[in-house]
């Protein structure tokens, strides 16, 4: 969530600094409504961490871009005792009614009601962002490119409210990126994530060490970006929004494979990207495809530079 609020900043010029909301129990559990008197000063104070409550009374940043749940009340706050001297834009779907917000950048998926400060996007704000996809291709170079190529990169992520990741989906994933590696010549970089698990962790390291494939341990920066940018193909799994949106921004191949469960929500997103011709189904054979990069992010950041130009805040200059 951090992170879709950083891209969004970064993509309309501004150089954000992050703040992590720290509600108090028994908040921090309860849904935004629940708080108390969350549109007053004293109200939201009781609710927050002593650390959180040195933002209540300024100074007022000019751009604030909130995330998730508990970021909600504090929004709110934040647009009313500034007196529009911030503009505040919330990602993803808040749950509250949107004109307490100056910009809301919810998923298309979401299906939110048509308002002039409501703007859908195809995923959500996401930092696979040109300049940064440039910067890791240089930093990363010195590690993938003596793999060779054809470079399939592979972001794996994990069990979630909606998706279960199983040892027979694992296995079906590398059986097919095996036939993949045998066919075309192919080098395989891997990563995984938190939501992975230690037992489906240790599966995909030995299926990486029997293909012979990169895999990260763990340590130090993500290589995610430099795989991004120099893979030839990228696979995600099915379970993460922001995983394929950030792979479909580098107007690379995109396979996603396949996990047990899903969504009605996950399941309109990813046929919106299958037929966008930007994504397919993880299967034989291993083909190269070329579509517009998706760069929902800028769009949604030239949206709030847009409306902030309007109220005539000054704007920085938008990245090179």
């Amino acid at each position: 969530m951090e992170n879709q609020c950083i891209a969004l900043a970064e993509a309309a010029g501004f150089a954000p600094v992050a703040f992590r909301v720290e509600a108090k129990a028994p908040w921090r559990w309860l849904p935004e409504r629940a708080w108390p008197l969350w549109h007053q000063p004293l109200g939201i104070a009781a609710a927050l961490s002593a650390e959180n409550r040195k933002m209540l009374n300024g100074p007022w940043p000019d751009l604030a871009i909130a995330c998730g749940r508990q970021s909600v009340p504090l929004a709110i706050h934040l647009r009313n005792a500034s007196r529009g001297r911030t503009f505040v834009a919330q990602c993803q779907n808040p749950r509250v009614p949107a004109h307490l917000f100056d910009l809301v950048v919810p998923p298309e998926h979401d299906r939110m009601d048509e308002a002039a400060n409501i703007f859908p996007i195809a995923g959500s704000p996401n930092l696979a962002l040109p300049w940064r996809l440039a910067k890791a291709a240089e930093q990363w170079r010195p590690t993938f490119a003596p793999l060779g190529s054809p470079l399939i990169a592979i972001a794996i992520g994990g069990s979630s409210s909606r998706y279960t990741m199983t040892a027979q989906n694992i296995d079906a994933m590398f059986s097919t990126l095996e036939q993949m590696q045998t066919a075309n010549d192919a080098r395989l970089a891997i990563t995984t994530s938190r939501r992975t698990g230690a037992a489906n962790h240790a599966l995909i390291t030995a299926h990486a060490r029997r293909l012979n494939a990169w895999l990260w341990d763990g340590v130090g920066d993500s290589p995610i970006w430099g795989m991004y940018a120099l893979a030839d193909a990228i696979v995600v799994t099915e379970d993460s929004v922001n995983m394929a949106a950030e792979a479909a921004a580098t107007g690379k191949p995109v396979y996603v494979a396949g996990l047990d469960g899903g969504s009605q929500k996950f399941d309109q997103f990813h046929k919106a990207l299958r037929d966008a011709h930007i994504t397919r189904r993880l299967a034989l054979p291993f083909e190269h495809w070329s579509y517009t990069p998706l760069a929902e992010t800028q769009r949604a950041a030239q949206r709030l530079r847009t409306m902030m130009a309007e109220r005539h805040f000054a704007l920085p200059d938008l990245p090179a």
